[in-house]
């Protein structure tokens, strides 16, 4: 199966994610990890419908440089990352598309 990489860093960009892993999600599995203000689209109500349909992961430096805090839908302890791992995901993807 292959795998789509979507780094997410605008926030601005929830439409167009939810619309790129509903698409993907009938050809193989997808790979979002948030960061900069890619951040921000986890405040957005929405973002819970990417619950199990994609592998999320999430900048921990940056939710908490632009003061978020708490628990995000579909995120656990261990999805928030550093951007190690943001590399280490994107060296498993051979296309990727970049919001």
């Amino acid at each position: 199966m292959e795998t789509l990489g979507i780094p997410v860093a605008t926030r601005d960009s929830l439409d167009h994610l939810l619309g790129i892993v509903n698409a993907a999600a009938k050809q193989g599995v997808e790979v979002v990890f948030l960061t900069g203000e890619g951040v921000l689209v986890t405040q957005d109500p929405r973002f819970g419908e990417l619950a199990g349909r994609a592998r999320l992961a999430l900048c921990e430096v940056s939710f908490r440089a632009l003061g978020l805090k708490g628990e995000v839908p579909g995120l656990g302890f261990k999805d928030f990352a550093t951007q190690a791992r943001h590399a280490e995901m994107l060296e498993e993807c051979p296309h990727y598309v970049m919001l």
